[in-house]
């Protein structure tokens, strides 16, 4: 084999080795989040049936950075006459009847730390250190002098923790 057609295949070989694809995320659409923060804006709007819903940047879907640890993710209201509350963002239960799945509070803390709220920001810190979903409601609730009733949104968090625990370690060898 000649030199020339040696590179080529080489250069051929590291082209498909970068072509690879991520692998695919559970669901349509998602908002990628890496150190030190992320923010996710979140409003109500009107479902066009004569009520209001929310509306949450990449539906509230949330995928993490591989090996960014310790992220922040804020939601922010922008929706006057609404407000987040200490319960606005609480590991998915599931429901009889729903397909998302639950997360229990043992998973959910495990890698969440609430930070608090505010009436418009909404703040934990994501610890990355499995690779798990952890599927949450995300609930807004009127604030004095609005009419209506709280309104969630069932949404997913995305852990993409590189696995291995000695990891660190076995890349300095």
């Amino acid at each position: 084999m000649t030199t020339t057609k040696l590179a080529i295949a080489i250069a051929a070989t590291f082209l498909a080795a970068g072509c690879a694809t991520r692998e695919t995320a559970p669901y349509a659409q998602g908002k990628d989040c890496f150190y030190p923060a992320c923010s996710i804006a979140v409003d109500v709007v009107d479902d066009g049936k004569g009520g209001k819903k929310l509306q949450v940047e990449a539906d509230g879907n949330v995928r993490m950075g591989t090996r960014h640890r310790l992220v922040a993710i804020v939601w922010n209201l922008r929706t006057p006459g609404y407000e987040f509350r200490g319960s606005s963002v609480l590991p998915h239960a599931g429901r009889v009847g729903e397909s998302s799945p639950a997360t229990s509070q043992g998973d959910w803390y495990a890698q969440i730390i609430p930070l608090g709220n505010w009436y418009d920001t909404y703040s934990v810190t994501n610890q990355n250190t499995e690779r798990v979903a952890l599927s949450y409601d995300l609930t807004v609730y009127p604030s004095f002098g609005t009419a209506g009733q709280p309104m969630s949104l069932n949404s997913v968090i995305v852990n993409d923790a590189h696995q291995g625990i000695n990891h660190g370690y076995l890349m300095m060898k």
